[in-house]
This record gives C-alpha cells, structure tokens and sequence, in this order.
C-alpha cells in the first residue's frame, strides 16, 4: 500500500509540473529574447502550452483514479501512466519542467507495474 501512496504522490506532483510548466513555457516564450522555446510561432506557445495543461490535468486526474483501483487492475493504470508521460514528454517535452513533471509521470507508472507485478507473484495458484 505504500507503494500507491508513492505512485499516487509521484503522477500527482508530476502533473502539477506539467501544468506548471505548460503555463510558465507559455509565458517565457513571449517574454524580451523569447526566454522560452517558441514552437514556430507564437501561435505555436500558445497550442504547445494549452496541451501541456490539458495533459497535465488527465495525469492528475489519472493518478488519483488508479489510488483507489483494486490491485487486479493497476498494471493497466501503470501502462496508460507510462505512456501517458511518454506522450506529454514527445509532445511537448521541450519546457524543462514540462520533461521532469512527464518524468514523474513515466516513473509513477513504472512503480505501479512494479507493483502489480510482484503483487500477483505472490498470489498462489488457485487449482
């Protein structure tokens, strides 16, 4: 049971730095000397920086779901947290705190495979 309090505290705190991230990537990328990376256009900050959030938010989201699911099915919320992150990091990976917060997403979803995997090697054979 630890290990969800680690997972659901690893995707959530990764999904705050999404968020985060998408917002001050967003606002730096228009700032003297585009401090940000600019994705083409400012246009392009402005659809990058949106799907940050909205990535983000189904993280957080995501993480507090798969808190409360039974072990049987948290291999399945550790692979859509796997590649969840992994998609947030391809997309839009280029702000750093966007890459560490899909990091931690990645992470999380390892962890809770991890777990689901020792967890049903433990569990005896039913004849």
């Amino acid at each position: 049971m630890v290990q969800r309090s680690l997972v659901t505290i690893l995707a959530a705190l990764g999904a705050v730095l999404i968020i985060v991230g998408g917002i001050v990537g967003f606002l730096l990328s228009f700032g003297p000397g585009g401090l940000g990376e600019r994705f083409g256009t400012d246009a392009g900050a402005i659809v990058y920086g949106f799907i940050a959030v909205v990535l983000g938010f189904i993280v957080l989201a995501f993480s507090g779901y798969t808190h409360y699911r039974g072990v049987e099915k948290t291999l399945t919320g550790g692979i859509v947290l796997v590649v969840l992150g992994a998609v947030t990091w391809a997309v839009v990976g280029g702000w750093v705190l966007v890459a560490l917060g899909s990091f931690l997403a990645v992470l999380a979803g390892l962890v809770l495979c991890g777990e689901a995997l020792i967890g049903d090697s433990r569990r005896p054979l039913r004849s």
